[in-house]
C-alpha cells in the first residue's frame, strides 16, 4: 500500500489559494481585453501577435494559450506547495532482517483463564515460539506494560536469554494498560538498532489503552519512523473474569485494528492458545517492510522545470504586444 505523509502539513492551506489564484487570472485576461480594445488598427495587431491578440474560439487545451497558461501556473503552484509541505512517500518493500519488540499486557486483567491458562502464560508460551522461528541477523526485544512499561530485554540475538527473559515475566502492579507509552518505548528501542533493518512491534494486550499517551501520538510517532505495529487482541469475545472478582474485561478490537492498519501492521484475534500459535507463526513469515522515500527535491525539479517551459512558451509562441 502506497501512502503520502507530509513533514510541514501546515502548509497544505495554501492550496485554498487556488479558486482565488483562477479568479485573478481571469480578472486579468478581461483587463488586457479591454485595454486592447483602445487600439484601432486591429488587422496590424493580429499580423503581429499571429493572430492569437484577442483569444480563439476553445478548440482544445494547447489551442487556447490562456487556459493552457493557467493550467500550468496551477500545476506549478500545487507541486512547489507540496516541495515546501515535506512530502513523503511511504511503500511496502522486502527484508530478511528485522528488529522485533514483543510488547506484552501484563496488567492484571491478563489473570484471566480462558485459554485454560492465564492469558499472560498463553502469552509468554506462544512468544517463546515465535522466538525459537526467527532466524537470519533478526533481534528480539521484550517490554511489558500496566499502567507503566517496563523494558525487560533491548534488542538481542541471544534467543536463549530472551526465552528465560519471557519465562521470568509477571503481572505488573498499577491500573490500567498504558498502550501509547507502550508503543513510543518500543519504538525507541528500535530506532537505537541497525536502521537497514525493519522495525516491528509485536503488541499483545486484552484490553484498551485508558492511561498515559493517546494512542493517536503514539501511532503517528511510529509511523513516522518506518515502525511496523502487528496486534493481537487477546480473549474471548463474552470477557473473562479475573481473580474471582465480579469484573468482566473485554477487547477493545477497533482499537488494536486501527493501530495494525495505521501502520502497515496486521490484527490478530486470538481466541485461544491455537489462533494465539498461528498469530505468531504467521508474523515470523512476513518479509515487508517499510520504506520511505522524500520527493519534495523531485516535486521542486518538477516545478522549475514546468516553469521554464511557461516562460519559453510566454516569450515565444505566446508572446503578446506590450
Amino acid at each position: 500500500m502506497v501512502e503520502l505523509t507530509f513533514t510541514n502539513p501546515a502548509y497544505l492551506w495554501t492550496l485554498l489559494l487556488i479558486p482565488f489564484i483562477i479568479l485573478t487570472h481571469i480578472f486579468t485576461l478581461r483587463h488586457i481585453r479591454t485595454d486592447a480594445l483602445k487600439f484601432s488598427n486591429f488587422e496590424a495587431i493580429e499580423r503581429v501577435s499571429k493572430g492569437a491578440f484577442l483569444g480563439k474560439p476553445y478548440k482544445g487545451l494547447f489551442i487556447n494559450k490562456n487556459i493552457f497558461l493557467l493550467f500550468l501556473r496551477l500545476v506549478i503552484y500545487i507541486l512547489l506547495i507540496l516541495s515546501v509541505t515535506g512530502t513523503t512517500v511511504w511503500y511496502a518493500g522486502k527484508s530478511s532482517n528485522f528488529d522485533f519488540i514483543i510488547a506484552i499486557d501484563s496488567s492484571i486483567s491478563m489473570l484471566a483463564e480462558d485459554y485454560n491458562i492465564t492469558r499472560l502464560e498463553a502469552a509468554k508460551e506462544a512468544a517463546e515460539m515465535f522466538v525459537d522461528s526467527i532466524t537470519g541477523r533478526s533481534t528480539i526485544g521484550i517490554i511489558s506494560f500496566a499502567s507503566s512499561v517496563f523494558v525487560d530485554q533491548e534488542p538481542a540475538s541471544d534467543t536463549g536469554a530472551t526465552k528465560q527473559i519471557i519465562r521470568g515475566m509477571s503481572i505488573k502492579e498499577g491500573g490500567g494498560s498504558n498502550i501509547g507509552d507502550a508503543v513510543i518505548t518500543s519504538t525507541n528501542l528500535l530506532m537505537n538498532e541497525d536502521r537497514e533493518k525493519s522495525k516491528v512491534i509485536i503488541l499483545l494486550t486484552d484490553g484498551q489503552s485508558n492511561i498515559g499517551t493517546p494512542i493517536d501520538v503514539a501511532i503517528e510517532y511510529a509511523k513516522n519512523r518506518a515502525v511496523i505495529i502487528h496486534t493481537i487482541g487477546m480473549g474471548t469475545e463474552e470477557g473473562a473474569s479475573f481473580l474471582g472478582l465480579d469484573v468482566i474485561t473485554k477487547l477493545d478490537e477497533d482499537g488494536l485494528k486501527d493501530i495494525a492498519a495505521r501502520t502497515s501492521g496486521k490484527y490478530f484475534r486470538a481466541e485461544n492458545m491455537k489462533t494465539l500459535k498461528g498469530a505468531f507463526e504467521e508474523i515470523a513469515s512476513f518479509t515487508e517492510k517499510r520504506l520511505s522515500l522524500d520527493i519534495s527535491w523531485i516535486l521542486l525539479i518538477i516545478a522549475l522545470g514546468i516553469l521554464a517551459i511557461e516562460w519559453i512558451l510566454v516569450h515565444t509562441v505566446y508572446k503578446t504586444i506590450p
